[in-house]
């Protein structure tokens, strides 16, 4: 049997990672830096999602900040380079603008070996099978809302948070995947309002009409109700149900008969499956669920879609 990880020996210093019963809570802790997005942070945060899709104890992941940070996240910090970060050395240097979040190795090779870091901490969080929940209780800026809020299953949100997308203001394009994800969550129309303004709005805006489950009035009460929701659907959800169900909405198809083929085979396995069964009986004996079933019985099946390997192979020495 594979051993559990201790998430409080793992070695993350961005970021904290406790459970509660089968509920883990990812929390960003750099308050005094007002959690800007830098190399280790992004490191930890994909390293951690990681873990938390493949642990059985987790059913549900919660993404949040300290309740006393000034920021939810407040961005990208381009201060200091990529290369300067995984050295552990240097402060904020204004001088070298956004060049500055670029990595060496990768630009030695060329304009097509990039890869963003937002981009893979957004797919990281994405490609959870698990439920994943923001907790956004402070202000968001660019990556804080692209990279920590829209590859989340479930959005809270405190109804003060201004969440800033400032890119073309800043002369450069949106990062972390958001030009795939924002559309397709809020519609095109709103989704380019918010890009080519480089809004800053709340999060009750009609921009972001049904982006957020629920928007409270304090940032004190953001936590607690995603909270409640995660310990609710950890307790009364089938892992493996949860699963299928996220792939079939994100790895689809685009017409109705490859989407009919692939949802009935989905019903067709889980409905032999020790979940389905233990469903129904609660359901019958007017109980709770006692569901069981881990997501490695999947494997044979899944993925149906096509994996894209986004890692640059080198050319050069």
């Amino acid at each position: 049997m594979p051993t559990s990880p201790d998430y409080s020996n793992v070695g993350f210093t961005t970021i904290r990672v406790e459970l509660d019963d089968s509920v883990a809570v990812v929390t960003l802790a750099r308050a005094k830096q007002r959690n800007t997005f830098v190399h280790d942070l992004a490191v930890d945060v994909i390293k951690a999602f990681d873990l938390l899709d493949r642990d059985d104890r987790v059913r549900v992941v919660i993404l949040t900040a300290e309740p006393t940070a000034p920021a939810f996240c407040s961005g990208a910090s381009y201060g200091v380079s990529v290369s300067q970060y995984s050295r552990g050395c240097g402060q904020a240097d204004l001088s070298g603008g956004w060049e500055r979040i670029l990595n060496d190795e990768a630009e030695k090779e060329g304009e097509h070996a990039h890869r963003d870091s937002g981009g893979q901490v957004t797919m990281a969080i994405f490609r959870c099978r698990k439920i994943t929940i923001a907790a956004v209780n402070g202000h968001a800026v660019g990556v804080g809302v692209t990279g920590f809020q829209l590859p989340c299953d479930i959005r809270f949100a405190w109804a003060g948070a201004k969440l800033a997308f400032p890119f073309v203001r800043r002369g450069i394009a949106p990062e972390a995947c958001s030009s795939y994800l924002l559309p397709r969550l809020i519609g095109h129309s709103r989704a380019m309002s918010l890009f080519l303004t480089g809004a800053t709005v709340t999060p009750d805006s009609p921009l972001l009409s049904g982006l957020y489950h629920t928007v409270l009035p304090t940032r004190e009460e953001v936590f607690p109700a995603a909270l409640a929701l995660a310990k609710d659907l950890a307790q009364n959800t089938s892992q493996t149900a949860v699963a299928v169900t996220k792939a079939l909405v994100w790895r689809g198809f685009n017409n109705i008969e490859e989407q009919h083929i692939v949802d009935s085979r989905a019903i067709r396995i889980l409905a032999r499956s020790p979940d389905a069964e233990e469903g129904a009986l609660a359901f019958k004996q007017r109980r709770g669920p006692k569901f069981a079933d881990q997501l490695g019985r999947l494997a044979p099946w899944m993925p149906w879609w096509r994996e894209v390997n986004v890692n640059h192979r080198k050319s050069k020495l």
